[in-house]
């Protein structure tokens, strides 16, 4: 490996961890198509090599949140934690016998679902009820997202934030910026669960991966203090945005169109 492919895999770590520390989503929704649209890598290698790359930059905003002004929501990382991650490997097994084109599909598709409601986030009549106590979605309705987000997270390799972070917001009535918070510690687990698992099953490039890891750990600390002088609406709408982007790049590669 030359000297300007170790700068471009630091690079895109350091821009999927400023988006993991921004936006609570592991880098994973960065680094997936990154590494197959610029550093040429099949969609299934990259999909291991983003779980295993998203454990770092996770932990690393994870650990700047405990100072941030919107920590962690332990009880709700818990929660999600003990469903999602284990659930993970239903996603990669199915990566594993699965053809590249369903990955992409599934990868576009979750991505445009989300992108709207990510962008909305609770409305002010949302906000009201939170504030009076109101709750959000029921507990075995939670639980249920959260084996789907689990098994979503091990197959595309976005560690489930992308989706976590909307769940938190509307099923547990958070603010965006704790959700991002509780994302990360939730996205670390999953991390953990789904790389091992690729592992496991033959995902061995491991020697490429450390430009990236150090840049996303960078990236994240970076993100972190970023969000902390964000308006979360800038936070949601951007956020977003990016979604569709990718999904429609994504999509037109596994379609063929463009």
């Amino acid at each position: 490996m030359d000297f300007v492919q170790l700068l471009l895999l630091a690079a895109l770590g350091l821009s999927g961890g400023i988006l993991s520390g921004v936006a609570g989503v592991g880098g994973g929704i960065v680094f997936v198509p990154a590494l197959v649209y610029v550093a040429g890598w099949d969609i299934k290698e990259a999909v291991a090599a983003s779980l295993v790359v998203i454990v770092f930059s996770s932990l690393s905003g994870t650990l700047r949140n405990a100072w941030s002004e919107d920590p962690v929501d332990w009880r709700t990382a818990a929660l999600l934690s003990a469903t999602v991650a284990p659930a993970s490997l239903i996603g990669v097994f199915v990566s594993n016998i699965s053809p590249t084109w369903v990955v992409k599909l599934v990868f576009a598709g979750l991505l445009l679902a989300l992108a709207y409601p990510t962008a909305r986030g609770r409305q002010e009549e949302e906000e009201e009820e939170s504030a009076s106590g109101g709750k959000g979605l029921p507990l075995p309705l939670v639980i249920l997202a959260g084996v789907g987000i689990g098994a979503l997270s091990g197959l595309v390799g976005v560690g489930g934030g992308v989706l976590m972070v909307p769940l938190m917001i509307l099923g547990f009535a958070l603010s965006t910026k704790r959700a991002v918070s509780t994302s990360l510690a939730v996205v670390l687990a999953t991390g953990i669960v789904a790389s091992v698992g690729y592992i496991a099953t033959g995902f061995s490039d491991l020697l490429s991966l450390p430009p990236i890891v150090v840049g996303s750990m960078v990236g994240a600390w970076v993100g972190v203090r970023l969000r902390e002088w964000l308006p979360e609406k800038a936070i949601r709408i951007g956020f977003g945005c990016f979604m569709v982007v990718i999904a429609l790049r994504t999509l037109g590669d596994a379609t063929g169109i463009f």
